[in-house]
C-alpha cells in the first residue's frame, strides 16, 4: 500500500517526469523525482514523514535521533523525526563541498544511534558521504530510510536500508547514454551543492 500511495503523491505533485536528465551523480537517466514539487506541499512532506516512521516502527527504540542531508532531505527527515518522537539533525556541504555536521549539532549526535533519511538515492554517493560524517562524529546509523529508491535496493551500505518507494530507473554513465547518442536535449534539474 505504501509504495503505491507514495506514486500517487508523486504524481499530485507532478513530481514524477519523464525525459532526459543529469543527475546530481553526472548520470543520465530518463525519469526525474522532482522532489522540490512535494515540499511545496506541507501536507504531503507530513505524510510522507508518517510513513517512514511507521516503516520504522519496529525499530523506533534503537533511535535515538533523525538526521538527513541538506537540502532536500532536510523537510522530510524533520517530519520523520516529529512523527517518532525523536530529536532532528541535518548535515551539510562545507565550503570544500564535503558532508559535514553543523557545529549546532555536534553534541547531541556524540553517542547516538541514527535513523539517516535522504529524499531519492540514485548512486548512493551522498548516503556514504553521510554516514562518514556521522560515524566522525562519534554517530552510528542504526537505519537508513529513502523515500526514493532508484535502484530497486541493489545499493548496499554499512547500515540496513528500507525505502518506501522502490523503482528500477535506469541510468547510465555519459558516454554510455542512449539519450544523448540520439541527440535529446538534457535537462539538468534541482542542485544539491554537490560538484
Amino acid at each position: 500500500m505504501s509504495e503505491k500511495r507514495v506514486i500517487e503523491i508523486l504524481k499530485s505533485c507532478d513530481a514524477l517526469l519523464e525525459g532526459h536528465f543529469r543527475y546530481t551523480s553526472g548520470r543520465h537517466g530518463k525519469r526525474y523525482f522532482e522532489k522540490i514539487r512535494i515540499v511545496q506541499e506541507p501536507k504531503f512532506v507530513d505524510e510522507l514523514g508518517r510513513m517512514m516512521a511507521a516503516e520504522m516502527d519496529d525499530i523506533r527504540e534503537n533511535i535515538d535521533l533523525v538526521c538527513a542531508p541538506a537540502y532536500g532531505a532536510v523537510v522530510f527527515g524533520f517530519a520523520t523525526a516529529l512523527h517518532m518522537g525523536r530529536r532532528f539533525a541535518f548535515l551539510q556541504r562545507d565550503s570544500k563541498a564535503q558532508m559535514s555536521v553543523r557545529s549546532g549539532f555536534s553534541s547531541i549526535l556524540k553517542g547516538s544511534r541514527v535513523l539517516l533519511v535522504e529524499d531519492v538515492c540514485t548512486t548512493g554517493g551522498s548516503i556514504v558521504e553521510s554516514i562518514d560524517a556521522l560515524n566522525s562524529a562519534g554517530a552510528e546509523v542504526a537505519m537508513i530510510g529513502l523515500i526514493v529508491d532508484r535502484t530497486n535496493g541493489r545499493l548496499k551500505f554499512k547500515s540496513p536500508c528500507r525505502a518506501l518507494l522502490s523503482v528500477d530507473a535506469v541510468s547510465w554513465d555519459i558516454e554510455e547514454c542512449p539519450l544523448c547518442r540520439d541527440l535529446i536535449p538534457v535537462t539538468v534539474p534541482g542542485s544539491s551543492g554537490k560538484n
